[in-house]
């Protein structure tokens, strides 16, 4: 039997909510196309070996152009018959960093809170950055398909 691990909370796989701020600080640099915006997400850290799921990203970003936080524009001298849209981010998108500022502030506090528990309730823990607690067991048949 092979353990395959499961993309799960513990490994970080609630993390896409994180798109906008790094969305907004990137746009907040200078306005980018969306596949370009993919690229930066990817070098960040919370996605590590991962690659951000374009139709997620892309998602996002349509919602938050909906919500006035960003704006996109078609770059006709774009390689490509349709072109590419430009995202900016706009007054409310500056705005908002501030709000995530202060949100992800707290967050850091209380995740510290949280590991500090988890530590004085597991002293012995070594680092295993592939182990999961939410593993599913497959036999060696179900490897072949």
């Amino acid at each position: 039997m092979s353990i395959k691990n499961a993309k799960c909370a513990c490994q970080g796989g609630t993390l896409m909510r994180f798109v906008q701020p790094i969305i907004l600080s990137a746009l907040a640099q200078s306005p980018d196309h969306g596949y370009d915006l993919l690229r930066k997400l990817g070098q960040t850290a919370l996605w590590r070996d991962a690659k951000p799921d374009a139709t997620g990203v892309y998602r996002v970003l349509r919602e938050m152009e909906a919500r006035g936080l960003i704006s996109s524009t078609l770059d006709s001298a774009a390689r490509g018959a349709m072109g590419k849209r430009v995202f900016a981010i706009t007054d409310a998108g500056r705005a908002c960093m501030d709000s995530w500022i202060d949100t992800l502030t707290d967050y850091r506090q209380g995740i510290d809170e949280v590991i500090d528990l988890l530590t004085s309730a597991c002293p012995n823990h070594t680092p295993a950055p592939s182990a999961c607690c939410c593993t599913q067991q497959t036999s060696n048949s179900d490897q072949s398909l």
